[in-house]
């Protein structure tokens, strides 16, 4: 795992979603516990900032994932002090979007 690069959402049902590091993994906390709820492998690493929204009376986040130039760079200086220690981590972007139930 690396540093977090990435902002958090918190909504006032309790939750909140992060993503931000190099595991490129989104994950959805108990906001009073910590405890990971659910998480899911994206197609890059999570720097964008998660939104909630409803539609119909449902509620969605979504959240963009793409692992940029600032990130990918501070990632590098890492390896410089800490060889091999984070993997490198594919560009991309994509909008995801998730329902909750």
């Amino acid at each position: 795992m690396s540093q977090n690069w990435g902002p958090v959402l918190a909504t006032g049902g309790g939750l909140l979603f992060a993503g931000g590091t190099n595991d490129r993994l989104f994950r959805a906390f108990d906001a009073k516990s910590g405890q990971i709820l659910w998480e899911i492998p994206m197609s890059s690493g999570v720097t964008g900032v998660p939104v909630s929204f409803e539609v119909d009376g449902k509620q969605f986040i979504a959240v963009q994932s793409g692992w940029g130039v600032d990130s990918a760079r501070m990632q590098g200086r890492l390896n410089l002090l800490f060889p091999g220690r984070y993997p490198d981590v594919p560009q991309g972007g994509a909008v995801w979007v998730f329902a909750l139930k």
